[in-house]
Protein backbone atom coordinates (compact mmCIF):
# COMPACT_ATOMS: atom_id res chain seq x y z
CA UNK A 1 0.00 0.00 0.00
CA UNK A 2 2.73 2.37 0.78
CA UNK A 3 4.29 2.02 -2.75
CA UNK A 4 1.13 2.05 -4.20
CA UNK A 5 0.61 5.27 -2.41
CA UNK A 6 3.68 6.98 -3.75
CA UNK A 7 3.00 5.51 -7.21
CA UNK A 8 0.15 7.19 -7.35
CA UNK A 9 1.18 10.49 -6.15
CA UNK A 10 3.88 10.65 -8.68
CA UNK A 11 1.05 9.55 -11.96
CA UNK A 12 -1.06 11.98 -10.32
CA UNK A 13 1.19 15.04 -9.90
CA UNK A 14 3.48 14.50 -13.16
CA UNK A 15 4.14 18.18 -13.55
CA UNK A 16 4.70 19.00 -10.13
CA UNK A 17 7.24 15.84 -10.15
CA UNK A 18 8.72 17.02 -13.54
CA UNK A 19 9.55 20.42 -11.95
CA UNK A 20 10.85 18.91 -8.45
CA UNK A 21 13.04 16.53 -10.80
CA UNK A 22 14.02 19.31 -12.91
CA UNK A 23 14.98 21.40 -10.00
CA UNK A 24 17.28 18.90 -8.77
CA UNK A 25 19.14 17.85 -12.36
CA UNK A 26 19.60 21.79 -12.87
CA UNK A 27 21.63 21.46 -9.70
CA UNK A 28 22.95 18.48 -9.77
CA UNK A 29 24.47 19.06 -13.09
CA UNK A 30 26.34 22.37 -12.62
CA UNK A 31 27.58 20.55 -9.00
CA UNK A 32 28.90 17.29 -11.48
CA UNK A 33 30.32 19.95 -14.52
CA UNK A 34 32.37 21.49 -11.26
CA UNK A 35 33.17 18.47 -9.33
CA UNK A 36 34.86 17.08 -12.75
CA UNK A 37 36.27 20.57 -13.23
CA UNK A 38 37.97 21.14 -9.87
CA UNK A 39 39.24 17.63 -9.89
CA UNK A 40 40.93 18.21 -13.53
CA UNK A 41 41.55 22.02 -13.64
CA UNK A 42 44.58 21.74 -11.19
CA UNK A 43 46.70 19.50 -13.26
CA UNK A 44 45.50 20.96 -16.71
CA UNK A 45 45.85 24.86 -15.65
CA UNK A 46 49.45 23.79 -13.87
CA UNK A 47 50.40 22.05 -17.41
CA UNK A 48 49.20 25.64 -19.02
CA UNK A 49 51.31 27.25 -16.73
CA UNK A 50 54.14 25.18 -17.45
CA UNK A 51 54.69 26.78 -20.51
CA UNK A 52 56.08 29.74 -18.39
CA UNK A 53 59.09 27.66 -17.54
CA UNK A 54 60.70 25.74 -14.56
CA UNK A 55 59.59 26.49 -10.86
CA UNK A 56 62.21 24.52 -9.26
CA UNK A 57 66.13 24.40 -9.41
CA UNK A 58 68.58 22.03 -7.89
CA UNK A 59 71.92 23.55 -7.31
CA UNK A 60 75.25 21.82 -5.83
CA UNK A 61 75.79 22.74 -2.15
CA UNK A 62 79.13 24.00 -2.24
CA UNK A 63 81.57 23.45 0.60
CA UNK A 64 83.13 25.91 2.52
CA UNK A 65 86.41 26.74 0.74
CA UNK A 66 85.74 25.74 -2.45
CA UNK A 67 84.46 28.17 -5.47
CA UNK A 68 83.33 24.98 -7.34
CA UNK A 69 80.79 22.23 -6.80
CA UNK A 70 78.72 19.48 -8.98
CA UNK A 71 76.15 17.44 -9.30
CA UNK A 72 76.83 13.70 -11.03
CA UNK A 73 74.48 13.55 -13.74
CA UNK A 74 74.02 9.58 -12.04
CA UNK A 75 72.13 10.55 -9.48
CA UNK A 76 69.70 12.45 -11.50
CA UNK A 77 67.51 9.43 -11.85
CA UNK A 78 65.98 9.76 -8.84
CA UNK A 79 63.89 12.28 -10.33
CA UNK A 80 62.50 9.46 -12.31
CA UNK A 81 61.44 7.43 -8.91
CA UNK A 82 58.57 6.94 -6.53
CA UNK A 83 56.85 10.32 -4.86
CA UNK A 84 59.21 12.92 -6.81
CA UNK A 85 57.97 11.65 -10.89
CA UNK A 86 54.84 11.82 -9.96
CA UNK A 87 55.24 15.79 -9.45
CA UNK A 88 58.01 16.14 -11.80
CA UNK A 89 56.71 16.72 -15.22
CA UNK A 90 60.08 17.50 -17.04
CA UNK A 91 64.18 17.99 -16.32
CA UNK A 92 66.81 19.68 -18.12
CA UNK A 93 70.59 19.39 -16.44
CA UNK A 94 72.96 22.54 -17.67
CA UNK A 95 76.99 22.54 -17.32
CA UNK A 96 78.38 26.27 -17.86
CA UNK A 97 81.31 27.10 -18.98
CA UNK A 98 83.43 29.55 -20.08
CA UNK A 99 84.89 29.08 -23.46
CA UNK A 100 86.85 31.04 -26.20
CA UNK A 101 84.96 31.49 -29.58
CA UNK A 102 87.13 33.51 -32.42
CA UNK A 103 89.37 34.99 -29.21
CA UNK A 104 86.01 36.15 -27.72
CA UNK A 105 85.10 34.89 -24.29
CA UNK A 106 81.60 33.13 -24.43
CA UNK A 107 79.23 31.64 -21.74
CA UNK A 108 78.68 28.09 -23.34
CA UNK A 109 76.07 25.61 -21.67
CA UNK A 110 75.80 22.17 -22.15
CA UNK A 111 72.35 20.51 -21.54
CA UNK A 112 70.00 17.98 -22.81
CA UNK A 113 68.67 19.89 -26.12
CA UNK A 114 65.95 17.59 -26.69
CA UNK A 115 64.32 18.65 -23.43
CA UNK A 116 64.49 22.42 -23.56
CA UNK A 117 61.66 22.67 -26.05
CA UNK A 118 59.72 21.08 -22.95
CA UNK A 119 61.14 23.93 -19.72
CA UNK A 120 61.58 26.65 -22.24
CA UNK A 121 58.50 26.29 -24.96
CA UNK A 122 58.62 30.19 -25.61
CA UNK A 123 62.13 30.19 -26.89
CA UNK A 124 62.35 31.29 -30.49
CA UNK A 125 64.47 29.05 -32.90
CA UNK A 126 65.57 30.46 -36.10
CA UNK A 127 66.27 26.98 -37.72
CA UNK A 128 66.10 23.84 -36.31
CA UNK A 129 66.49 22.21 -32.83
CA UNK A 130 70.03 19.71 -32.73
CA UNK A 131 68.43 16.10 -33.02
CA UNK A 132 69.73 13.83 -30.39
CA UNK A 133 70.96 13.69 -26.32
CA UNK A 134 74.37 13.21 -27.30
CA UNK A 135 74.92 15.58 -30.67
CA UNK A 136 78.35 16.92 -30.51
CA UNK A 137 78.69 18.59 -33.73
CA UNK A 138 75.77 21.55 -33.56
CA UNK A 139 75.09 23.71 -31.34
CA UNK A 140 72.18 26.53 -30.81
CA UNK A 141 73.69 30.47 -30.59
CA UNK A 142 72.41 33.16 -28.65
CA UNK A 143 70.75 35.67 -31.47
CA UNK A 144 73.90 38.55 -29.47
CA UNK A 145 76.53 36.07 -29.83
CA UNK A 146 74.97 35.31 -33.77
CA UNK A 147 75.39 39.47 -34.20
CA UNK A 148 78.48 39.75 -32.84
CA UNK A 149 80.68 37.11 -33.59
CA UNK A 150 78.75 36.20 -37.36
CA UNK A 151 77.70 32.88 -36.62
CA UNK A 152 74.82 32.17 -39.17
CA UNK A 153 73.01 29.61 -39.59
CA UNK A 154 75.17 26.19 -40.67
CA UNK A 155 78.41 28.52 -39.84
CA UNK A 156 81.16 26.31 -38.04
CA UNK A 157 82.90 27.44 -35.29
CA UNK A 158 85.63 26.74 -33.28
CA UNK A 159 85.35 26.24 -29.39
CA UNK A 160 88.31 26.88 -26.92
CA UNK A 161 88.36 25.69 -23.58
CA UNK A 162 92.21 25.59 -22.14
CA UNK A 163 94.16 22.83 -24.69
CA UNK A 164 90.59 21.29 -25.88
CA UNK A 165 89.10 22.24 -28.92
CA UNK A 166 86.06 21.31 -30.51
CA UNK A 167 84.11 22.69 -33.83
CA UNK A 168 80.19 22.91 -33.71
CA UNK A 169 77.65 23.98 -36.71
CA UNK A 170 75.41 26.39 -36.03
CA UNK A 171 72.11 24.77 -36.09
CA UNK A 172 69.55 27.17 -34.92
CA UNK A 173 69.78 31.11 -33.64
CA UNK A 174 68.00 31.50 -30.34
CA UNK A 175 65.95 34.31 -28.92
CA UNK A 176 64.47 34.06 -25.28
CA UNK A 177 65.15 37.98 -24.54
CA UNK A 178 67.41 36.60 -21.26
CA UNK A 179 70.65 35.46 -20.76
CA UNK A 180 70.30 32.97 -23.64
CA UNK A 181 71.14 35.41 -25.97
CA UNK A 182 74.40 35.60 -25.01
CA UNK A 183 75.48 31.97 -24.58
CA UNK A 184 76.05 29.31 -27.14
CA UNK A 185 73.80 26.19 -25.98
CA UNK A 186 75.48 22.08 -26.86
CA UNK A 187 74.66 19.02 -26.08
CA UNK A 188 75.73 18.26 -22.11
CA UNK A 189 78.44 16.10 -22.73
CA UNK A 190 79.93 18.25 -25.41
CA UNK A 191 80.85 20.53 -22.58
CA UNK A 192 81.86 17.82 -20.46
CA UNK A 193 84.40 16.88 -22.24
CA UNK A 194 85.46 20.01 -23.51
CA UNK A 195 85.55 20.96 -19.47
CA UNK A 196 87.34 17.37 -18.23
CA UNK A 197 84.37 17.17 -16.14
CA UNK A 198 82.48 14.10 -17.12
CA UNK A 199 79.42 13.09 -15.30
CA UNK A 200 79.06 16.24 -14.15
CA UNK A 201 76.55 18.77 -14.02
CA UNK A 202 76.22 22.75 -12.63
CA UNK A 203 72.54 22.83 -12.43
CA UNK A 204 69.56 21.14 -12.85
CA UNK A 205 65.93 23.07 -14.31
CA UNK A 206 63.33 21.30 -13.32
CA UNK A 207 59.24 21.47 -13.91
CA UNK A 208 57.07 20.12 -11.67
CA UNK A 209 52.89 20.14 -10.90
CA UNK A 210 52.16 21.80 -7.66
CA UNK A 211 48.62 20.55 -7.18
CA UNK A 212 49.88 17.28 -5.74
CA UNK A 213 53.31 18.16 -4.37
CA UNK A 214 53.93 21.43 -2.78
CA UNK A 215 57.43 23.11 -4.53
CA UNK A 216 59.23 23.46 -0.96
CA UNK A 217 58.21 19.50 -0.04
CA UNK A 218 59.89 18.29 -3.04
CA UNK A 219 62.52 20.24 -3.14
CA UNK A 220 63.07 18.80 0.44
CA UNK A 221 62.87 15.25 -0.93
CA UNK A 222 65.23 16.21 -3.79
CA UNK A 223 67.78 17.07 -1.46
CA UNK A 224 67.61 13.74 0.57
CA UNK A 225 67.54 12.14 -2.58
CA UNK A 226 70.25 13.65 -4.15
CA UNK A 227 73.49 13.46 -2.22
CA UNK A 228 75.34 17.10 -2.46
CA UNK A 229 72.50 19.10 -3.57
CA UNK A 230 70.04 21.96 -2.67
CA UNK A 231 66.40 22.60 -4.24
CA UNK A 232 65.33 26.19 -4.55
CA UNK A 233 62.23 27.03 -5.26
CA UNK A 234 61.90 29.92 -8.29
CA UNK A 235 59.60 32.42 -6.22
CA UNK A 236 57.59 34.31 -8.77
CA UNK A 237 56.71 31.37 -10.86
CA UNK A 238 55.41 29.33 -7.74
CA UNK A 239 53.47 31.80 -6.03
CA UNK A 240 51.65 32.37 -10.00
CA UNK A 241 50.77 29.12 -10.08
CA UNK A 242 49.60 28.59 -6.59
CA UNK A 243 47.32 32.09 -6.54
CA UNK A 244 45.72 31.43 -9.90
CA UNK A 245 44.79 28.04 -8.83
CA UNK A 246 43.02 29.34 -5.89
CA UNK A 247 41.79 31.65 -7.20
CA UNK A 248 40.71 29.37 -9.89
CA UNK A 249 38.90 26.90 -7.60
CA UNK A 250 37.64 29.87 -5.50
CA UNK A 251 35.32 30.88 -8.62
CA UNK A 252 34.04 27.36 -8.83
CA UNK A 253 33.21 27.39 -5.30
CA UNK A 254 31.28 30.73 -5.11
CA UNK A 255 29.40 29.51 -8.68
CA UNK A 256 28.52 26.22 -7.22
CA UNK A 257 27.21 27.72 -3.65
CA UNK A 258 25.09 30.58 -5.77
CA UNK A 259 23.07 27.71 -7.81
CA UNK A 260 22.97 25.33 -5.14
CA UNK A 261 21.08 28.42 -3.33
CA UNK A 262 18.41 29.07 -6.46
CA UNK A 263 18.41 24.78 -6.82
CA UNK A 264 17.00 24.41 -2.81
CA UNK A 265 14.52 27.80 -3.26
CA UNK A 266 13.17 26.05 -6.29
CA UNK A 267 12.48 22.54 -4.53
CA UNK A 268 11.48 24.33 -1.66
CA UNK A 269 8.90 25.98 -3.69
CA UNK A 270 8.02 23.15 -5.12
CA UNK A 271 7.38 20.97 -1.92
CA UNK A 272 5.47 23.76 -0.14
CA UNK A 273 3.01 23.75 -3.31
CA UNK A 274 2.60 20.22 -3.38
CA UNK A 275 1.84 20.04 0.45
CA UNK A 276 -0.89 22.34 -0.17
CA UNK A 277 -2.39 20.31 -2.66
CA UNK A 278 -2.10 17.52 -0.88
CA UNK A 279 -3.54 18.72 2.34
CA UNK A 280 -7.05 17.09 2.74
CA UNK A 281 -5.28 13.70 1.44
CA UNK A 282 -3.04 13.81 4.59
CA UNK A 283 -5.84 14.45 6.52
CA UNK A 284 -7.35 11.70 5.28
CA UNK A 285 -4.40 9.36 6.10
CA UNK A 286 -4.33 10.87 9.64
CA UNK A 287 -7.71 10.44 10.56
CA UNK A 288 -7.50 6.64 9.39
CA UNK A 289 -4.61 6.32 11.72
CA UNK A 290 -1.44 7.30 9.86
CA UNK A 291 0.91 8.76 12.57
CA UNK A 292 3.34 11.82 11.74
CA UNK A 293 6.31 9.52 11.21
CA UNK A 294 4.60 7.57 8.32
CA UNK A 295 3.49 10.39 6.85
CA UNK A 296 7.27 12.02 7.03
CA UNK A 297 8.50 8.96 5.99
CA UNK A 298 6.20 8.70 2.85
CA UNK A 299 6.98 12.17 1.97
CA UNK A 300 10.48 11.49 2.76
CA UNK A 301 10.48 8.34 0.14
CA UNK A 302 9.28 10.36 -2.86
CA UNK A 303 11.77 13.02 -1.98
CA UNK A 304 14.41 10.56 -1.99
CA UNK A 305 12.99 9.35 -5.83
CA UNK A 306 13.53 12.35 -6.93
CA UNK A 307 17.03 12.93 -5.60
CA UNK A 308 18.38 10.34 -6.52
CA UNK A 309 16.69 10.44 -10.44
CA UNK A 310 17.56 13.97 -10.31
CA UNK A 311 21.04 13.13 -8.78
CA UNK A 312 21.78 10.76 -11.73
CA UNK A 313 20.05 12.62 -14.55
CA UNK A 314 21.89 15.37 -13.01
CA UNK A 315 25.29 13.89 -13.34
CA UNK A 316 25.74 12.82 -16.81
CA UNK A 317 24.36 15.73 -17.85
CA UNK A 318 26.95 17.76 -15.87
CA UNK A 319 29.59 15.48 -16.73
CA UNK A 320 28.84 16.60 -20.54
CA UNK A 321 28.61 19.81 -19.55
CA UNK A 322 31.98 19.72 -18.23
CA UNK A 323 33.67 17.83 -21.22
CA UNK A 324 32.29 20.92 -23.91
CA UNK A 325 34.19 23.24 -20.82
CA UNK A 326 37.52 21.24 -21.29
CA UNK A 327 37.16 21.04 -24.93
CA UNK A 328 36.81 25.04 -25.27
CA UNK A 329 39.17 25.90 -22.48
CA UNK A 330 41.82 23.61 -21.93
CA UNK A 331 41.35 21.46 -25.86
CA UNK A 332 41.53 18.76 -24.22
CA UNK A 333 39.03 15.80 -22.57
CA UNK A 334 37.97 15.49 -18.74
CA UNK A 335 38.00 12.48 -17.14
CA UNK A 336 34.96 11.23 -15.35
CA UNK A 337 36.25 11.05 -11.28
CA UNK A 338 33.58 8.82 -9.28
CA UNK A 339 34.29 11.42 -6.55
CA UNK A 340 32.81 13.99 -8.76
CA UNK A 341 29.34 11.19 -8.86
CA UNK A 342 29.82 10.80 -4.93
CA UNK A 343 29.85 14.54 -4.36
CA UNK A 344 27.37 15.53 -6.86
CA UNK A 345 24.61 12.63 -4.92
CA UNK A 346 25.84 13.74 -1.85
CA UNK A 347 25.17 17.44 -2.52
CA UNK A 348 21.94 16.92 -4.10
CA UNK A 349 20.55 14.84 -1.73
CA UNK A 350 21.80 17.72 1.52
CA UNK A 351 20.18 20.16 -1.11
CA UNK A 352 16.50 18.17 -1.32
CA UNK A 353 16.35 17.60 1.96
CA UNK A 354 17.34 20.25 3.44
CA UNK A 355 15.16 22.32 1.27
CA UNK A 356 12.31 19.48 2.19
CA UNK A 357 12.45 20.00 6.29
CA UNK A 358 10.16 22.76 6.54
CA UNK A 359 7.64 21.25 4.27
CA UNK A 360 7.82 17.68 6.05
CA UNK A 361 7.49 19.49 9.72
CA UNK A 362 4.11 21.38 8.69
CA UNK A 363 2.71 18.13 7.18
CA UNK A 364 3.09 16.41 10.24
CA UNK A 365 1.52 19.21 11.91
CA UNK A 366 -1.45 18.98 10.26
CA UNK A 367 -4.38 18.58 12.26
CA UNK A 368 -6.93 16.36 10.57
CA UNK A 369 -10.25 17.11 12.29
CA UNK A 370 -10.07 21.08 10.60
CA UNK A 371 -8.80 19.67 7.12
CA UNK A 372 -11.89 17.67 6.70
CA UNK A 373 -13.97 19.81 8.15
CA UNK A 374 -12.53 22.17 5.23
CA UNK A 375 -11.34 24.26 7.00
Amino acid sequence: MWWRIISRSFRNRKARLALSILSVVLGASLVAALSNLSLEIPAKAGSQLRAYGANLLILPQVPPGTNEAYISENDLSFLERGEVAQAVTSYAPSLYSLVEIAGQPIVMVGTWLDVMPQISPWWQITGYWPEGRENMAEALVGTQVSEKLGLGLGKEFTVSSGDNTRRFKVAGVVTTGAAEDKQVLVSLKAVQELTVLPGKVGLVQVSALTQSHPLAHLAKLIEEGIPGSEGRVLGQIAKAESRILSKVQLLLALVAGLILTASGLVILSTMTTTLLERTAEIGLMKALGASSQRIAGLFSAEIGIITLGGGILGYLLGYILAQFIGYRVFASAISPHPLAFLVTITIAAMVTWFSSILPLRRATQIDPAITLRGD
